[in-house]
C-alpha cells in the first residue's frame, strides 16, 4: 500500500563561517548514501565530522560529512602548452568550413574567415542566389586578435566566460567578425560573435546561430581542438558523498523517503491516457512494500513494453515532422517523405517526395551497389530509396529521395532523433535521420538494408514533432558535413 502523505527527510546544516555568494555553485553534486550498520565503521576510523538528524517519524541517522572534492587546478597551474588561437590554427589553416541548415536559408561559418548566409533557387539550369555575409576577419584583424587573447590567457578561471550548452556552463572562445554585408535597417554593417566551445565529439559543427540584435548574430562551435587547454575544460567536481547510518531501531532508510521513490517509480509506469492521438507509453505495474529482513526474496518487476514515440517510428507507426520555415516535411518510416505548408486557413499544401517500395529499393541497390550497407563491423547507417513521389516541373520526372538511417553514438538522450533534408539535385532529395536507436537496428539488416521490426500493438498512429525541441535536438541544428 503506497502511504498518502509522504514525509521527506530533511537534512540542515549551519555553516559558522562567512559565506561568498559568488561561490556557490550548482555544479557541485551531492549525493545521500544509506549503506546500513555495516558501515559504521567507517565513522570510527575517517576523519570526518559528523551529524545526527531526525526524520518526522523520530527515526536517527548519524551522517558523515564529505571531504569537499575540490575540482582540479593543478593542470591549470602547470599548463604551458598552446594558446585557445593557436590551438584552433589548423581548423583556420585548412580553410574548412561547417553548415547549418534550416528550410530556407542556409548558413555557411567558414572558420576564421567569413559567415555567410544565403538561399539558392533553381529554374531549370538557372539558379538565383540569395546571400548576406554576416561578418569577415581578415589577416590584420586575426593579428590583432591574437594580441588580446594573449592579455585574455591570463585570466583565472572563474573569470572566464561561459555559455549554457545542454545545461553545463561552458567556457568559450570568441572570434569578433565583422564588415559584412550592410543592414537595410540600420545602416551597419552586419557583424557576428563566433564562440568556440570544446566539445570531445565535436567535427566543428554549428551547435546554434541567432540574431542577438539587429543585424548581429551569434554562432556557437562544438570543436575538440579546444579541449587540449585546461581552462575549456568543462568545469567538473568530483561527487560529494553524505553517508547516513540508522541509529537505535531506524530502518536502513527512512520509512518517508522508501515511499516517496516508490510512489515516484509508480507514477513513472503508470498508463498514460492523456489525450487523443497519444500512445500509451507504458503498462501499469503494481509496486508492493517488502520487509528488508524477511527471508523471501522480492520478485522481479514485469517487464515494460517499448512503445516509446521512437520506437514506434522505427516500426512504421509514427511519423516525423522538421523544418521551421515556409516548407516542413514529415518522414514515415517504410512509407513516405513528404514536403509541406500549412496555410493560415488550416489548408495544406503537400508535395510527395517519395513512397517506399521494395522492389524499387533492391533495384536501385542493383544500380548504386555502393549504397548497400557495409560490413557489420563498419556499418555506421543504412540507405533506403523511396521513388514515385510528385512530378517535378523542372525535370519532368516524379521526385526521389535516399533516406539516411545512421547511428549517432555519443549522445546525451538515447532517445533523440535529428533529422536534415538536403536537395543536391534539382528534385532529388536525401533525407537525414540520425539517432542512438538505430545503433541498434544496424546490425540486424540483410544485404538490403532492410530489417524485419517486430509487429506493435494495434494502437493508432501517432505523429512525433521535433522542430520546436531545444538546440540540442533540434532538426535544424543538425550539421552536413557531406559524411557518407
Amino acid at each position: 500500500m503506497i502511504f498518502n502523505h509522504l514525509c521527506v527527510l530533511y537534512l540542515t546544516f549551519y555553516v559558522t563561517t562567512s559565506i561568498d555568494i559568488k561561490n556557490f555553485d550548482d555544479t557541485v553534486l551531492f549525493k545521500i548514501n544509506w549503506p546500513g550498520r555495516n558501515g559504521n565503521e567507517l565513522l570510527d576510523t575517517l576523519d570526518a565530522e559528523t551529524l545526527v538528524v531526525s526524520s518526522e517519524n523520530n527515526e536517527k541517522y548519524k551522517c558523515l560529512l564529505p571531504h569537499f572534492q575540490e575540482k582540479e587546478k593543478d593542470t591549470i597551474d602547470t599548463y604551458s602548452g598552446p594558446s585557445p588561437l593557436q590551438l584552433l590554427q589548423p581548423l583556420f589553416t585548412q580553410l574548412s568550413c561547417s553548415y547549418r541548415l534550416e528550410s530556407y536559408w542556409t548558413y555557411e561559418v567558414c572558420h576564421g574567415r567569413y559567415v555567410r548566409q544565403y538561399h539558392e533557387e533553381r529554374e531549370g539550369k538557372k539558379v538565383k542566389l540569395q546571400e548576406y555575409y554576416l561578418g569577415r576577419l581578415d589577416n590584420t584583424q586575426f593579428g590583432k586578435l591574437g594580441k588580446e587573447l594573449e592579455y585574455l590567457d591570463n585570466r583565472a578561471v572563474e573569470d572566464m566566460p561561459v555559455k549554457k550548452i545542454d545545461g553545463l556552463n561552458m567556457p568559450y572562445l570568441q572570434l569578433n567578425m565583422s564588415d559584412g554585408t550592410e543592414c537595410d535597417l540600420n545602416g551597419k554593417k552586419r557583424m557576428t560573435k563566433a564562440l568556440y566551445v570544446c566539445y570531445l565529439h565535436g567535427k566543428h559543427e554549428v551547435y546554434s546561430i541567432k540574431e542577438t540584435s539587429t543585424c548581429e548574430y551569434e554562432v556557437v562551435v562544438l570543436s575538440p581542438l579546444l579541449c587540449q587547454h585546461p581552462k575549456y575544460k568543462p568545469q567538473e567536481s568530483g561527487e560529494n558523498v553524505i553517508n547516513c547510518h540508522p541509529l537505535e531501531r531506524a530502518a536502513k532508510k527512512p520509512r518517508s523517503l522508501l515511499a516517496m521513490e516508490a510512489e515516484s517509480l509508480k507514477l513513472k509506469h503508470q498508463k498514460v491516457t492523456v489525450s487523443e492521438n497519444l500512445l500509451t507509453i507504458f503498462n501499469l505495474i503494481t509496486i508492493c512494500f517488502l520487509d528488508e529482513n524477511a527471508a523471501a526474496a522480492p520478485k522481479p518487476p514485469p517487464s515494460i513494453k517499448d512503445t516509446s514515440p521512437v520506437s514506434s517510428f522505427l516500426s512504421g507507426k509514427s511519423c516525423l515532422t522538421g523544418g521551421s520555415g515556409w516548407w516542413k516535411y514529415e518522414f514515415c518510416y517504410g512509407l513516405s517523405v513528404d514536403q509541406y505548408h500549412l496555410e493560415k486557413d488550416g489548408s495544406k499544401t503537400t508535395i510527395n517526395l517519395g513512397r517506399f517500395d521494395r522492389n524499387n529499393h533492391i533495384e536501385w541497390l542493383v544500380k548504386n551497389p555502393h549504397k548497400r550497407p557495409k560490413p557489420s563491423a563498419l556499418r555506421k547507417q543504412i540507405s533506403h530509396f523511396y521513388a514515385g513521389g510528385g512530378l517535378c516541373e523542372e525535370t519532368g520526372h516524379p521526385r526521389q529521395t535516399e533516406v539516411k538511417l545512421k547511428c549517432l553514438d555519443n549522445s546525451s538522450s538515447p532517445g533523440s532523433v535529428s533529422l536534415y533534408l538536403l536537395e543536391p539535385k534539382t528534385c532529388e532529395y536525401i533525407l537525414g535521420v540520425e539517432s542512438p536507436v538505430i545503433c541498434n537496428l544496424l546490425p540486424h539488416v540483410d544485404e538490403n538494408g532492410l530489417v524485419e521490426l517486430n509487429p506493435g500493438s494495434e494502437d493508432e498512429y501517432i505523429t512525433v514533432s521535433l522542430e520546436d525541441e531545444p538546440a540540442g535536438d533540434d532538426l535544424d541544428n543538425t550539421i552536413a558535413n557531406g559524411d557518407d
